[in-house]
């Protein structure tokens, strides 16, 4: 017996330091074996408490995969994918599957696009949501994109409401309601390219934001039906909100060019909060885009917003959205990681091909008790990031 002992004791000791060296597994090792399952397994229940703070009840939290910026490493967003299945309740990518920069790189763009969509039909088992990128946008007319990803999306997401489906915009919403989790769910897609085909690359420049009169009169009057509906509600687009005069990762401050306000769908969902009136005209700097809003929120239902995701600048952390000037919203920004880019990201993580480097994405459970988030990161990371975020965090949504 004791030599039994002896003999399973030494071959922990020489098992552990290997896996414990995690340059040295796989992304498969890492994603689906030892390191990250018991924690996001862990993760994905909550609890509520009585009055005495005694255990009440277990709950299973909404959960999310983010992932963004593929740029054509689609084996790694099949991996992703792969991941999700079994894991949570929807897959999210805040877009940038294309490598497009010039308008003629329109057919290259659908090509990438269809590769990257192709994958998603291949391999998807869940609800898919997906918002453009600037470089998937790049020479391709509303309808080609369209086409392109919303279609795919509409396929895994049969529910979701199109903002415009005649126009082929491709802002929406998809609701998540009366499902294995605690709470209910909006949430809803933006597009910052919301401008008509021709002007890109144009007048505006490759990496502008813009919003039509249409979908921000859209975006209150879905914001406020989730609201009186009691829904905790998510917004995902490519970019985060943030001054972009000068791109700063340690603020998200993205380095786009905002033609209205960069700040004013965080207006919106801060007069709605707060339940004020919003009245004031957001002027389009190339002056084809105004926006006016003169609303009244005081009468209001209350709104529960748990968190803005992100990509673009490549970098997973969490960041209160605020303006340069020290105004803060009480609005979370969840970013994520380049899933596909080579070489040293922003987060300054070497991504190498077939090794625990070569992936970058997160799994999101939403805790509606504990107004929190709570993350593990798979794949590319720091130890500690620009927010000094390590791999799992609990992140609470509610500041004010």
């Amino acid at each position: 017996m004791k030599n039994k002992i002896f003999a399973l004791v030494f071959m922990l000791i020489c098992i552990l330091p290997a896996a414990a060296q995690e340059q040295h597994l796989t992304n498969r090792q890492i994603n689906e074996n030892i390191l990250f399952a018991p924690e996001h397994e862990a993760y994905r229940y909550g609890r509520k408490t009585d009055e005495n703070g005694v255990g009440k009840a277990w709950f299973h939290r909404f959960g999310i995969l983010h992932i963004s910026d593929v740029h054509q490493r689609n084996e790694n967003l099949q991996e992703a994918i792969e991941v999700a299945a079994g894991r949570v309740h929807a897959v999210l990518n805040t877009g940038d599957d294309a490598n497009g920069v010039h308008a003629t790189d329109a057919e290259t763009v659908k090509r990438e696009l269809s590769a990257s969509t192709g994958t998603v039909a291949a391999y998807g088992s869940l609800p898919y949501l997906q918002v453009p990128g600037n470089h998937d946008v790049t020479g391709l007319t509303k309808k080609e994109y369209f086409d392109l990803v919303c279609t795919t999306v509409g396929r895994f997401s049969p529910s979701v409401v199109w903002g415009d489906r005649e126009g082929y915009r491709t802002y929406g919403y998809i609701d998540f309601t009366d499902g294995p989790y605690e709470g209910d769910f909006r949430i809803i897609m933006l597009d910052p390219f919301d401008y008509d085909d021709g002007l890109f690359g144009g007048t505006y420049k490759f990496i502008s934001a813009v919003f039509s009169q249409k979908q921000t009169d859209w975006l209150i009057d879905v914001l406020l039906d989730a609201a009186s509906k009691g829904l905790n509600v998510i917004t995902m687009m490519h970019y985060s909100f943030g001054d972009s005069t000068v791109f700063n990762e340690e603020t998200a401050n993205p380095d786009a060019t905002f033609c209205q306000d960069p700040f004013m769908i965080p207006d919106i969902i801060d007069a709605i909060q707060k339940k004020t009136c919003l009245r004031r005209e957001y002027d389009d700097i190339k002056g084809i885009s105004n926006v006016r809003i003169d609303r009244d929120f005081t009468d209001a239902p209350d709104l529960e917003f748990v968190a803005h995701l992100f990509g673009h600048i490549h970098s997973r952390n969490n960041y209160r959205c605020q303006r340069a000037d020290g105004k803060k919203y009480d609005i979370l920004m969840l970013g994520e990681s380049a899933l596909g880019i080579p070489g040293t990201a922003l987060n300054k993580k070497h991504m190498e091909r077939g090794t625990i480097t070569g992936i970058a994405f997160s799994a999101l459970e939403i805790d509606v008790v504990e107004k929190a988030v709570y993350r593990v990161a798979y794949g590319a990371y720091r130890n500690h990031d620009k927010t000094d975020s390590p791999r799992t965090m609990k992140i609470p949504y509610r500041f004010d």
